[in-house]
């Protein structure tokens, strides 16, 4: 349990702005919410998942914020992110240290700066699953399987849209109360995963190259 609780602490990290200064959560909600809809640049959840469906393979840098309600400040990071259809996905963070993290199907590896890897089995860990397939699951543009563990709320245009996750399962909703995505067009721009103790992850996604 205790390497099941290891891995969920870098795997909120995977799907997060903000500022140098303790943000409350109600602030970073009003900061991550897409303006009003323009009418005359309308777009579809589905529209969105075929675009996202669309790209095969993804490789994109990202600086994320961890708020802790213990800490007065949030814990910052950097790295490089890797997604592969249908289910690779890496997290390298190169700052504060360098760290490694892979999840490939059941599969969740975490290499230390030594490269030696602690591996742990997903399907023993039905919550940690659910929310690395919502995070993969959004990458593939599978909106079925989505589906299937989330209750989803979409809104904004083709400028800017919001798609929050909010777990189904009793047992998902003990690590996550949800994960807010912010896009523009095909374009993922920031993660927000609120865990279910109040603790929040901010991660900002630079866009790659076309």
């Amino acid at each position: 349990m205790k390497n099941a609780l290891n891995f969920s602490r870098h795997v909120l990290g995977l799907a997060l702005l903000g500022g140098t200064l303790f943000i409350p959560f109600s602030e970073a909600s009003e900061i991550n919410s897409p303006k009003k809809p323009n009418p005359i640049c309308t777009v579809e959840l589905q529209e969105i998942m075929v675009s996202l469906a669309h790209k095969k393979e993804k490789t994109a840098r990202f600086k994320e914020e961890k708020f802790l309600t213990v800490l007065e400040k949030p814990l910052q990071a950097e790295g490089t992110l890797h997604f592969r259809a249908p289910d690779y996905l890496e997290k390298i963070t190169t700052e504060p240290r360098q760290e490694r993290l892979v999840v490939e199907g059941d599969i969740a590896s975490i290499f230390d700066e030594q490269g030696e890897p602690q591996t742990l089995s997903l399907k023993y860990y039905p919550p940690l699953k659910e929310l690395l397939n919502g995070i993969r699951f959004t990458l593939l543009g599978n909106l079925d399987a989505l589906t299937h563990d989330y209750e989803l709320d979409f809104s904004g245009d083709c400028h800017q849209w919001s798609l929050t996750l909010l777990p189904k399962s009793v047992s998902a909703l003990s690590i996550i109360e949800r994960i807010i995505i912010l896009g523009v067009k095909d374009h993922i721009e920031n993660i927000t995963l609120v865990e279910s103790n109040g603790d929040f992850t901010i991660m900002k996604i630079e866009k790659g190259p076309s």
